[in-house]
């Protein structure tokens, strides 16, 4: 059949369309090749389109058509092939032309439309285009593929242009933030979420905001519950951080030293180092000295017994030394209810005390002699008198009724003690204290027949005096005296209420920057009170000396001291139950406690001291080493005054044998 008017348009507008291109082939992808075919389909094609179902009505719906004849119908194998199968299904399908079937007509007017039924993905498809014998599916944002069926991963390239994180989703991308950021607006960049502006995010503790998190921050010694939400002491003894005894309190923690042996907290105020002199002391002792204050009991020093076949008078000669206010020098004569005489000091005078057929008699008289000054002292019986001498002036003349050496079985005895009495003090004509820190040397009794005496001390360095000494009791540092005395009182102003006070004057020279100057103790072995020297405080990490009042272990005033320096200092020390001070050289110190936490600790002082308690000088009892801020013992000079009295360690109800009473070896001059 020759073709119709339309074939005829159709097949010229065709060679019009191909006679413009490009003599050169140009080849384009899918995408690109649709885009450039969409606007000419609809203007072009739109004559074919009309052409084509016209044709196709005639030749196939209203008639049978053959191959040949639908070929005529598209003028081009593709779609004709694609075409023809399926109009022959539509024919077995619905019955042939000629019944005029409009499921028959529907089904072949469908025929050349190459979208038709969907081929293209539907949810990757924005539209689909029908081409000659073949289709294009136009994708939508995010798939690719003929069919638009395969998506497009967006985050492979750059994250999806996603600040942060990118989420890959079928057809699309969604962008992220990590934990502690948010999306902004623009659905891509991230800020920093602030978690602190939640008041509830941190609790009692204080909020820093972070990038991208947020840190609760507690004090110093207090870590962070994230359970309570609270700040929790930090149990830092637990740690092990003290080498030796660790004490654990709020926010914080002491380390101990045993000072006992000699052990001080080093500058990091967890470990220990030695307690060494800062000042040398000259200790150098005389191997022809006799040292009187030994035996703390008030036993004799030395005891001897002289035997005659005559009468003997007494003839006794020395070089005395001593700071000691009162004291035995020596005795001599027979038992304590015979004759006897006893030489001693009181108030720094002499003062002879006679007993002679049970009639006793004393004697004061000469110049105050303990100024720590050497002078010679004589005792000699001459025609039935004592005469005393000071540096070969007579200070006494006493007339005696008897002699001193006693018959016994053909011979005169005569028994000699010095440093002490062979029987109780308070035997004498008048009680004396027979403990004398003082010092002999050049000794004559009875002619020189004691020769066995220098040989005695120089085998016994403990038997030796200081070569030299000053005023003040030395404390050698490995021992302590102790006192019982009594802090509280009734007031006759508020009839029967108890107060008490303690009030301390020290006059030091230390050798070293550590020990325990003076102390309280209760029976539970508490430390009520404690005035002390420390070279480092626990909670201010100062390479400084100081002297620190502390009740228990709790510092309640500190105040610097240059320990070091060789020279005399003075610590004062007042604490009643509403203040507590202390002062080194007239400044005070600064306190270290709240007005609440200073009346806490007076209470708790208070309480103490209605009970029993002991005073310690110069170091502590066996406590243990956390009961008080230093337990170490003191090393140099001391005088000290407790509530207006000065404490006279011959007094003391003990006394380590290493601690001269009254004298006190002076500092050697610097090199």
């Amino acid at each position: 059949m020759p073709p119709g008017p339309a074939a005829t348009l159709g097949t010229a507008l065709l060679l019009l369309l191909l006679a413009s291109e490009s003599a050169h082939t140009v080849i384009l992808r899918a995408r690109e090749a649709a885009q450039f075919l969409r606007p000419r389909q609809r203007r072009a094609y739109q004559v074919f389109e009309e052409a084509k179902q016209g044709h196709l009505e005639r030749e196939c719906i209203e008639e049978l058509c053959s191959q040949e004849e639908a070929r005529e119908v598209f003028e081009n194998d593709p779609e004709t092939e694609y075409f023809y199968p399926r109009y022959l299904e539509c024919i077995s399908k619905h019955g042939s032309p000629y019944k005029k079937n409009t499921d028959f007509i529907t089904c072949v007017q469908k025929l050349p439309d190459q979208c038709y039924p969907d081929p293209c993905d539907k949810g990757g498809t924005q539209v689909c285009q029908d081409l000659m014998g073949t289709f294009y599916c136009q994708c939508r944002d995010g798939w690719a593929g003929r069919l638009c069926n395969r998506d497009v991963n967006e985050c492979s390239q750059e994250s999806g242009s996603c600040s942060q994180i990118c989420y890959n989703k079928p057809g699309s991308f969604q962008c992220g933030c990590y934990s502690g950021y948010t999306l902004s607006l623009d659905g891509r960049t991230c800020h920093d979420l602030d978690e602190c502006a939640d008041a509830g995010a941190c609790g009692e503790a204080q909020c820093q905001n972070l990038p991208g998190s947020y840190s609760c921050l507690c004090d110093e010694g207090y870590a962070f519950s994230s359970q309570e939400k609270s700040c929790r002491d930090v149990d830092e003894c637990a740690e092990g951080r003290c080498e030796q005894a660790c004490v654990n309190s709020p926010g914080s923690y002491t380390c101990h030293c045993d000072g006992r042996g000699g052990l001080k907290l080093s500058p990091d105020m967890n470990t220990c180092e030695d307690i060494l002199p800062c000042v040398p002391f000259n200790v150098a002792k005389s191997v022809k000295s006799l040292y009187l204050g030994r035996m703390f009991s008030g036993t004799p020093v030395i005891r001897l017994r002289f035997k005659r076949l005559q009468p003997t008078r007494l003839v006794a000669e020395f070089d005395f030394r001593t700071f000691d206010p009162e004291g035995v020098l020596f005795f001599a004569g027979g038992h304590r209810d015979s004759t006897w005489i006893v030489l001693g000091l009181r108030a720094g005078r002499l003062e002879l005390q006679l007993r002679y057929q049970g009639v006793g008699r004393v004697t004061s008289s000469g110049p105050i002699i303990n100024h720590g000054s050497w002078q010679t002292i004589s005792v000699e019986e001459l025609e039935r008198n004592l005469v005393i001498k000071v540096n070969k002036d007579a200070v006494m003349k006493i007339a005696v009724a008897g002699d001193l050496f006693q018959l016994d079985r053909g011979l005169y005895h005569l028994n000699l003690t010095v440093g002490g009495v062979p029987f109780k003090e308070k035997d004498l004509v008048q009680p004396m204290n027979p403990r004398l820190d003082g010092c002999l040397r050049s000794w004559h009794w009875l002619d020189g027949e004691d020769t066995t005496v220098q040989e005695t001390v120089k085998a016994n360095v403990n038997m030796q005096c200081f070569s030299l000494t000053e005023r003040g009791s030395f404390f050698p540092g490995r021992g302590f005296a102790s006192y019982s005395l009594d802090y509280a009182r009734t007031s006759p102003d508020v009839g029967t209420e108890t107060t008490w006070e303690v009030e301390a004057v020290a006059r030091i020279r230390p050798a070293a920057d550590t020990g325990m100057l003076l102390a309280l103790v209760g029976d539970d072995q508490a430390v009520a009170l404690s005035v002390a020297l420390v070279d480092y405080h626990s909670t201010k990490k100062l390479k400084k000396q100081l002297v620190v009042l502390a009740v228990e272990s709790v510092t309640l005033v500190l105040m610097e001291i240059k320990v070091c320096d060789g020279q005399e200092h003075i610590v004062t020390v007042s604490v009643n139950k509403d203040e507590a001070t202390l002062e080194v050289d007239g400044t005070k110190g600064q306190s270290e406690v709240s007005p609440a936490g200073l009346q806490e600790r007076l209470a708790v002082l208070g309480r103490h001291l209605q009970g029993s308690v002991l005073t310690f000088v110069g170091g502590l009892p066996d406590v243990p080493v956390t009961s008080a801020p230093v337990t170490a013992f003191y090393r140099g000079c001391m005088t000290l005054e407790v509530n207006r009295k000065v404490l006279d360690l011959d007094e003391a109800i003990y006394k380590h044998s290493d601690i001269t009473a009254h004298s006190c070896p002076p500092a050697e001059p610097a090199a």
